[in-house]
């Protein structure tokens, strides 16, 4: 083998040596980084999972009187109540809706629809565009005598040509005004029966209610993932969840950090 080939040979090894070195340096640099992206979007999944339960809890406490550890019942019943208050507005009181073969005695109170509406749903802002029609007309001055001219709503015009001192409509004009809007039925949010499900483990939820008070009852809904649960990904990396957390009576652990 001649020097030149040698040569050639050497710069050829180099150079996969050093693009067997980029991709390693690239695997160590990327994996990692998206197993912490994982993490994050599992924990912050898990726990948004974590409050629309714990919130739907507090609307199911507001129509039953008390709490369910049943989440298919919860979320079942949270939505009837809101779809019959939209349904029929006057379903209000005390009431009885039948669902799944079972009657249940609920305390409709007025707008309870739009607080669970707008706790779960994504609200839209939309805009509309209205078109106006502006009459100009006189009218007889009941103190001078003279003609006044004033403007009036194409709403009030009828009543307007019926007023004794009315005299004639002189002129009228377009208007178009954009008003904004919250729409909230757009991108209606449905309690799912995959949200009582932990993303990760694929658990579901531990829903407790805590009797020690005999004044009131408390409620708990808790991750099925335990604190320092970990797992392997891509053979020598590792997976850690970390706390996922707890929600007890409405008040969130990882809030107090």
């Amino acid at each position: 083998m001649t020097k030149e080939n040698n040569i050639e040979r050497k710069i050829s090894i180099l150079d996969w040596g050093i693009l067997l070195s980029v991709l390693v340096l690239l695997v160590v640099i990327y994996i990692p980084s998206s197993i912490w992206r994982q993490e994050i979007k599992d924990r912050r999944e898990s726990r948004h999972r974590m409050t629309i339960i714990a919130e739907a809890e507090a609307f199911y406490k507001e129509l039953t009187g008390s709490y369910t550890t049943d989440g298919k019942e919860l979320f079942s019943l949270v939505e009837a109540a809101m779809d019959s208050l939209i349904a029929d507005t006057l379903f209000v009181g005390e009431q009885t809706i039948h669902l799944q073969g079972k009657d249940y005695i609920v305390n409709m109170t007025r707008g309870i629809e739009h607080r669970i509406d707008t706790t779960f749903s994504h609200a839209q802002v939309l805009k509309k565009t209205f078109v106006d029609t502006i009459f100009y007309v006189t009218q007889i001055n009941i103190d001078t005598g003279g003609l006044d001219t004033i403007a009036v709503n194409e709403n009030d015009i009828a009543e307007k040509k019926e007023n004794p001192f009315f005299k004639e409509v002189i002129g009228t004009e377009i208007t178009r005004r954009v008003e904004d809007f919250t729409d909230y039925l757009r991108d209606k949010y449905h309690l799912t029966p995959d949200l009582l499900y932990c993303p990760l483990s694929g658990k579901p939820y531990q829903l407790e209610i805590d009797k020690s008070d005999p004044e009131r009852d408390v409620f708990i809904v808790r991750s099925p993932v335990p604190p320092d649960y970990k797992e392997t990904r891509y053979w020598i990396f590792k997976y850690e969840s970390g706390n996922h957390g707890e929600i007890v009576d409405g008040v969130k652990s990882w809030a107090e950090k």
